[in-house]
């Protein structure tokens, strides 16, 4: 398998101590029973070679894996369909700024080379809309990188739903905020051109979709700003969302409220301190996806609440190390789904039907798009446009 990555980011190489480097990790672990014949990470400044480079060595000795990985430098979307004309993937994972989504994967797509991009898919819907017509034309498979639907507390909740456990789904509240460092430095070359419901917010409107089929009518957004400004980032520092969903079998409604933050004091005991709660006229769900039972104390590093089941490097039974969580099963997914349709194994058509697909991931996409529009009308309320196409559970 050839693998192309667009993007040498934190997600993809764990660059300045940010994380495992999820994507390359995965890889990694895929390739120990899996035939990886050839992995390249494209981006944009050759800076980036000696980062991937050493990303790949640090995982390669931590896992025992025998990754190769060359780098390539690509300045735009236009060199990539070049490079494309003289290069053969069977696959490629996009994982770059927001607003460079749509770019990129079109030339990925166009190119018939199938696709998994880190959420979300695109800013607005009618970009999401024109990579689906493109999919469509080549006859592509492309999904996106919604990790969530691999998470475990989540699979209980979505299955507590489906028996009707809770009875009838009333509301869904949401509070997610991220330490400050990410607008400022992790993402400081971009984050003026995201806010953060469009950039992790939407993990959450995929899931609720993901947990109920139930189709989004409208929202009204309020931001509040100051603290991002002040240090010259132009961006929300909180974003507030009540959107309004339809249960398609009944056509009742159901009320979420999504609280978002990325102004977090470095301090806080983990990168992301993230819950839900699900509340139905028969019973309720309370997840908290911070917390999940590990706390460290440290004199260096202070106290960490870690989330060992995301992504890490774990023992199996054996004692040996491997890279494991679901932000790794999304990612191998994709893999073993791409060798399963090259193979004739399945189709597109039934992949969509369980797999974060491009269809299904419109919908959080609508949904951002009237957000961001709610956002500049002060509060306005915004219809969420109904994709036609979904055939709503």
């Amino acid at each position: 398998m050839k693998i192309l990555i667009i993007g040498a980011g934190m997600y993809v190489t764990g660059r300045n101590n940010t994380g495992t480097g999820t994507i390359l990790s995965s890889i990694a672990q895929y390739s120990k029973s899996a035939n990886v014949e050839q992995v390249t990470v494209v981006a944009r400044s050759q800076n980036n070679a000696s980062v991937v480079a050493e990303s790949v060595a640090r995982i390669n000795k931590t896992i025992g894996s025998n990754l190769k990985a060359n780098y390539q430098s690509l300045a735009s979307p236009a060199e990539l369909t070049n490079y494309l004309s003289a290069n053969k993937f069977d696959c490629a994972i996009v994982s770059i700024p927001d607003h460079l989504h749509f770019q990129y994967t079109k030339a990925l797509l166009d190119n018939g080379v199938k696709s998994l991009v880190v959420k979300p898919l695109t800013p607005t819907l009618n970009e999401g809309v024109e990579l689906l017509n493109a999919q469509k034309a080549t006859d592509t498979y492309a999904a996106v990188e919604f990790h969530k639907r691999w998470d475990e507390t989540n699979l209980i909740t979505r299955r507590y739903i489906q028996e009707g456990k809770l009875g009838q789904v009333l509301y869904y509240e949401v509070g997610y905020s991220q330490r400050i460092s990410i607008p400022l430095e992790t993402f400081k070359g971009w984050s003026d051109k995201s806010n953060i419901f469009q950039y992790l917010g939407v993990h959450y409107v995929d899931l609720f979709y993901f947990l109920t089929g139930y189709k989004p009518l409208r929202c009204s957004a309020l931001g509040t700003n100051g603290v991002l400004r002040e240090k010259g980032v132009e961006s929300w520092d909180s974003v507030h969302v009540m959107l309004e969903w339809e249960n398609p079998s009944d056509g009742s409604r159901v009320v979420s409220n999504f609280n978002t933050n990325w102004i977090d004091p470095n301090t806080s005991s983990a990168m992301s301190d993230q819950r839900y709660k699900v509340v139905g006229t028969k019973g309720r769900l309370e997840i908290d996806q911070k917390n999940r039972g590990v706390e460290f104390v440290s004199e260096s590093e202070g106290i960490q609440q870690l989330n060992p089941y995301f992504s890490e490097y774990l023992a199996d039974a054996d004692g040996l190390i491997q890279f494991q969580g679901y932000g790794h099963k999304s990612i191998a997914q994709f893999l073993t789904d791409i060798v399963d349709l090259n193979n004739g194994k399945t189709t597109s058509e039934k992949l969509g039907k369980t797999r974060p697909d491009l269809l299904s991931s419109l919908v959080s996409t609508a949904v951002i798009d009237a957000v961001n529009q709610s956002l500049n009308k002060n509060g306005a309320w915004v219809n969420v446009p109904e994709i036609e196409e979904i055939k709503w559970k």
